[in-house]
């Protein structure tokens, strides 16, 4: 068969999968379920870099459809984060609502991204950070808000229901003297709150580059809300070259740096993963791609609320 068929045939494959799985939440289905039996875009879940445990948790916790976890780092002694995740039924309520991607589960890029910043935490002491479109649960931000001394981490997303369990995981993890806050925060029309602009040091970004639409104004989000001179790091994976269209919108703002081998360990996995389990692991879809998005000059684009 050609390529030019195959790749066709797979979009369909995939397609069907997606209608399924809107299909069994609009039943009442458990999107943890659902979401686990998707053999083309959720068919590899982790790398296995974080693990995590199973809490026990009250009725109230199991009649909202959450869990409650103890995520940790075999390679990081000493270091454990409280995670709730939405684990429940999905209504059709929900799905009307801002992107619910976030809130289906854990991605890989999210995961490779906070071990990534966790390699790293030095680096983050006395800095600002913030998270877009970090979903249900920021794992980076969080991870980054117990244990780099950061002076301020926002955890945001989108969605309303994620930004609600961001503030309950808020309130059960001691981030010591570090201020962390979570906020709604979208990156289309909407004027950013003046307070953001030029406020942070990094921002942190993983597998937000799949909608067309949204490209764009994520990248002027990130730009506006960054300092001078300050980082963005983004994870995400290929895509079908929606990693590199956002990269060459980027590249008008920023100056731009893509790496693939940007840490030994997650390398090694994802060659592991490609030699022992190529019918489930599709480098296209599931190896996180890293880009360092830097604001080089606070003269280079005019930036004022009334501009967005």
């Amino acid at each position: 068969m050609s390529t030019e068929t195959s790749v066709p045939n797979e979009r369909s494959k995939i397609a069907k999968y997606r209608w399924r799985m809107l299909a069994e939440v609009l039943n009442g289905g458990n999107c943890a379920k659902t979401a686990d039996n998707l053999v083309s875009v959720r068919r590899f879940q982790s790398f296995g870099l974080l693990q995590s445990e199973l809490v026990d948790n009250d009725a109230e916790e199991k009649n909202q459809g959450c869990n409650w976890y103890l995520y940790y780092c075999p390679d990081i002694p000493g270091f454990s984060m409280n995670i709730r995740q939405l684990s429940g039924e999905i209504s059709a309520e929900r799905l009307n609502g801002f992107n619910n991607t976030g809130n289906v589960c854990v991605w890989p890029s999210e995961e490779v991204m906070t071990y990534y910043c966790m390699q790293h935490v030095q680096g983050f002491k006395g800095m600002n950070i913030c998270e877009v479109g970090g979903g249900m649960t920021c794992l980076a931000g969080v991870a980054l808000g117990v244990c780099s001394e950061a002076s301020h981490v926002e955890l945001t997303d989108g969605n309303e229901d994620s930004v609600q369990n961001l503030q309950r995981i808020l309130e059960n993890n001691n981030f010591g003297e570090t201020l962390v806050d979570t906020r709604l925060l979208r990156w289309n029309s909407e004027k950013v709150d003046e307070k953001l602009l030029s406020t942070f040091d990094y921002v942190l970004c993983a597998d937000c580059l799949f909608f067309d639409e949204g490209r764009e104004e994520l990248a002027q989000l990130i730009f506006d809300i960054l300092k001078p001179g300050g980082l963005a790091l983004v994870f995400a994976p290929s895509r079908n070259n929606t990693f590199q269209k956002f990269a060459d919108i980027a590249s008008g703002l920023f100056q731009v740096v893509i790496e693939s081998k940007y840490d030994k360990r997650v390398w090694d996995l994802h060659c592991k993963m490609q030699e022992e389990v190529p019918e489930t692991y599709n480098i296209n879809l599931h190896y996180p791609i890293m880009m360092t998005l830097t604001k080089s000059s606070p003269t280079s684009r005019e930036i004022t609320p009334e501009s967005r």
